[in-house]
């Protein structure tokens, strides 16, 4: 079996049903309390923000608060450093170099992006969130590393329309941890304007929390989709699609599909 968590279990678990909450409960007393502590403010933060954009960048304000690191899904220092590199090698085996573009959707506080900035040339990194807070923990990270000289370039965006951007200009595109917490609309959103920013040669990446049971959402935060589902719909907007299936030997619960305007190689490395 791939070092990915995605054992037969978790590929077919719904976390949603109750079947599956009172089980998890049982073996796991210790995390009630605060399942239910962030169900409650989850649910607060809806009726406060009904559409999806506005209540996730109210939960990243309020993870943002607690710990930035957290707030992008890594609950150690180690932890996030850890998953930054193993989205960094994995695109320099696939051919990432210095003279690309890149575009780092939900870059987050730059778990993976300040090895991203550092290994491109200076202006080539274009990193957009739609969290102002996130923004800021990203400025922090910045300057811890000593990266002011790259000129990445980091802005907040309420969609993904990506139309403030130019046409053609982007090698790499990459969303990591971002459709795993995003509705189809969200993701369809994407997939409709992203080859609209790639060079010809360019490619997409993104994770997505991978399922073969019944397509779920917990907590409206976690998202759980099938590969038939995605790839049809980056193929319904002329792309091509790939899930890629050795994102699958890295030790890291999600999945990954590719995506691109021109036929994907035999390989990318």
């Amino acid at each position: 079996m791939p070092k990915n968590a995605t054992s037969p279990v978790k590929l077919t678990s719904n976390r949603s049903a109750l079947t599956h909450k009172v089980g998890y409960a049982v073996r796991n007393p210790g995390r009630v309390a605060p399942y239910l502590r962030r169900a409650t403010r989850d649910a607060w933060l809806r009726r406060q923000h009904p559409d999806h954009v506005s209540y996730y960048r109210a939960v990243m304000a309020s993870d943002t608060r607690r710990n930035p690191e957290a707030a992008v899904g890594s609950q150690t220092h180690d932890r996030w450093l850890a998953l930054g590199q193993m989205q960094f090698e994995y695109l320099v085996e696939h051919g990432l170099r210095p003279e690309h573009r890149m575009l780092d959707i939900g870059c987050g506080n730059l778990r993976g992006g300040w090895r991203f900035i550092g290994h491109l040339n200076s202006g080539n990194y274009y990193g957009i969130d739609i969290s102002p807070d996130i923004l800021v923990a990203a400025k922090t990270t910045l300057t811890e590393r000593d990266l002011q000289d790259r000129l990445p370039h980091l802005t907040i965006t309420d969609s993904l329309t990506l139309e403030f951007l130019p046409s053609g200009h982007f090698d790499v595109v990459h969303a990591h941890s971002v459709f795993s917490h995003s509705p189809l609309p969200v993701i369809e959103e994407c997939l409709a304007h992203v080859g609209r920013v790639l060079t010809e040669t360019g490619f997409f990446d993104f994770t997505f929390e991978r399922t073969e049971g019944t397509e779920h959402q917990v907590l409206r935060e976690d998202f759980y989709y099938r590969t038939e589902t995605l790839l049809p719909l980056a193929r319904k907007y002329g792309l091509h699609a790939r899930f890629m299936e050795d994102w699958e030997q890295r030790p890291h619960g999600q999945s990954k599909i590719r995506v691109s305007r021109s036929p994907l190689p035999a390989t990318m490395a």
